[in-house]
This record gives structure tokens, sequence and C-alpha cells, in this order.
């Protein structure tokens, strides 16, 4: 690997960790084992450094295409737990752990440095399943209602992530934190069609 490539896989990491104003030039760096001045060299700045940092960790979250609503065009409940499979292995796995809570800490807390990530990163994400469950719902359904329940299924999904740490430590049998990805994805794919379904229904039935 080249010098500049282990300064972006030490600075993914000590990122993730720190962010962006809590990571120091120096310590990148040492992790990377070279000296202060190869930021500057190959990235200019810190901040081209991050930007750099959360475009690799975006190509590495993406190298599985994500499923759409026209995969399963005649079951929207199917696209679903397909996406939902799919969104859960992008934040979980191990391999990308650190790209994971990069992007995760980015989202949740925008550093500024990237202006429009949210928009033309995250934002197509969540169309794409804002297309699903458009989907499921009734054509007559109010725009925000639809709104949290896409929220709502990406909270589900999300916690098992950001909150990890702490369900690590429920004194619960089995280990909450230990459940497989299909175990969960399960799980909120049966919430999100038993809060959708009724809607359609309640939609259809008489007055």
């Amino acid at each position: 690997m080249t010098t500049r490539d282990d300064i972006l896989n030490a600075a993914v990491e000590i990122f993730a960790e720190k962010g962006l104003d809590g990571a120091s030039v120096r310590e990148i760096c040492h992790a990377a084992g070279t000296n202060s001045a190869s930021i500057n060299y190959h990235f200019e700045s810190k901040a081209a450094l991050y930007r750099d940092v959360v475009e690799l960790a975006y190509r590495a979250a993406t190298m599985h295409p994500m499923p759409t609503l026209e995969d399963h065009a005649d079951d929207p409940h199917r696209a679903l737990a397909a996406w939902i499979n799919w969104y859960l292995h992008r934040i979980l796995e191990p391999g990308g752990d650190a790209a994971n809570r990069l992007l995760l800490r980015e989202s949740a807390n925008p550093s500024g440095v990237l202006d429009g990530f949210v928009e033309s990163v995250m934002y197509p994400v969540y169309q794409g399943l804002e297309r699903i469950v458009d989907a499921m719902c009734p054509p007559e359904l109010d725009s925000r209602t639809r709104h949290l329940q896409c929220v709502s299924i990406l909270g589900q999904c999300i916690v098992h992530r950001v909150c990890r740490p702490m369900l690590e430590k429920l004194p619960i049998d089995p280990p909450i934190h230990e459940a497989r990805i299909a175990e969960i994805a399960a799980v909120v794919a049966a919430n999100a069609g038993a809060a959708i379904d009724p809607l359609r229904r309640s939609e259809r039935a008489p007055s």
C-alpha cells in the first residue's frame, strides 16, 4: 500500500471514533506511520482528507446494490423485506464497521465539510425505502404518516448499530446483540407490515 492508502485506512478508524473535530492530524499520521506533513502533501488539509475518507466509506458501504421496488413490483412486502435485509447488512456487517460508524456519525451530526452529503448520499437510500412504503400504503394516506413509517423502519434498524454498546450490557438471555441479521430483519419487516397493513384495510372499510 502507498502512504496515501495508509493515511486513509488510519483516518477512517479515527474519524469514526472521534469525528472530524475530535481527530487530530498528529494521531492520524502516527497511526499511519508517517509524519504530519504527509496529510498536506497528499490531501491538502484535514477537511479534504475527511471528504476522501467519507467517500471511501460510502463506496465500501454500497458494494452491494440497494434492492428497489422494481425488484418485486408485484409484492411490496417482499421488496421491503429485501431492503431491510440489505440495509442491516450495510450498517452491521463487521467488515465495514468503521466505515459504517463514520457514515452514521456524519448522518447524525453533519460536519459541515460535506455540503449536500445527506441530500446526495443518504437521501437516495431513504427514497428507495420511501417508494416501497408508498406502494404498501393506501393512496389517500397523508405524506407525514408515510414519512413516519419510513423513519420508524430506519430507527428499528439503526438502533442495533448506534445503541450496540448499551445492548451488549443488557442482562438478558440470549444476548440481544448476538442476534443474526436475518433475525433482526424478520422482526423489523413484520413490525412494518403490522403497522402499515391496517392503514390500507381502514381506508377500504365502508364508512
